[in-house]
């Protein structure tokens, strides 16, 4: 499912906050990365895995998010039909096409590309540089985890700049790539894990202006959730 950016970036964060034993808080809002962790000299962009059709969906999903069904253009009816998903009445999300077959691999491996050359060329490097990619596997049992660990390694083998950490979202599972100890670990999301990260992610995502600075604070009855460092 194609979500919008922003929310994926938090959703990102809470599901390392709760789920990821290294973890030590705390993520702080940036640009190139999309996160900086300071206690871990940590940096982490967000991605789904796109091939170059799908970020069509990706960039009519920023420009219409949170219209009503009546805003948007009759177009999008015609292009996107039933895949429209609506919440409380207004635009959230694209559904995928379960018509067209779902090459995780391929986008996987391209979007991991592109970020590689990213992390290369204008990115600010931390001691420890990370990408989060969901997958959105229709069926966990296509991904093909253990190919992409090695894809990945040989390919960022000879770049000046590497990702250390790898985090594969594929729903019920996030398998952790650390090119460090060139180890791959499963996180298997306990039960009804998805729908607290889900609910908090979305919470998050509309309590505050998400400025570069931002801290995040995720810890639940907190008012003091997300702040300002700067």
């Amino acid at each position: 499912m194609a979500y919008e950016k922003l929310l994926n970036e938090i959703y990102a964060a809470v599901s390392l906050k709760y789920l990821w034993k290294e973890y030590e808080p705390y993520f702080v809002k940036s640009e190139s990365p999309d996160w900086i962790n300071p206690n871990m000299d940590f940096g982490l962009e967000v991605s789904q895995a796109l091939l170059p059709d799908d970020g069509q969906e990706e960039s009519f999903i920023e420009k219409y998010l949170g219209c009503r069904k009546e805003e948007l253009p009759p177009l999008a009816f015609e292009k996107y039909g039933e895949r429209l998903n609506f919440y409380n009445g207004r635009f959230w999300a694209i559904l995928p096409d379960n018509t067209v077959q779902q090459d995780y691999l391929s986008k996987a491996k391209y979007r991991f590309d592109r970020k590689l050359e990213k992390l290369n060329a204008n990115y600010i490097h931390k001691h420890y540089n990370g990408l989060y990619l969901f997958l959105h596997p229709i069926d966990e049992n296509d991904i093909d985890a253990g190919a992409l660990f090695e894809y990945m390694r040989y390919t960022q083998e000879k770049k000046k700049m590497r990702f250390d950490r790898v985090f594969l979202n594929c729903v019920k599972t996030i398998y952790v790539c650390n090119y460090e100890n060139n180890t791959i670990e499963p996180i298997v999301l306990p039960p009804n894990a998805e729908n607290f990260l889900n609910t908090e992610a979305e919470y998050l995502r509309n309590c505050c202006d998400w400025k570069d600075g931002t801290a995040l604070e995720m810890k639940r009855g907190d008012e003091n959730r997300v702040y300002h460092v700067q």
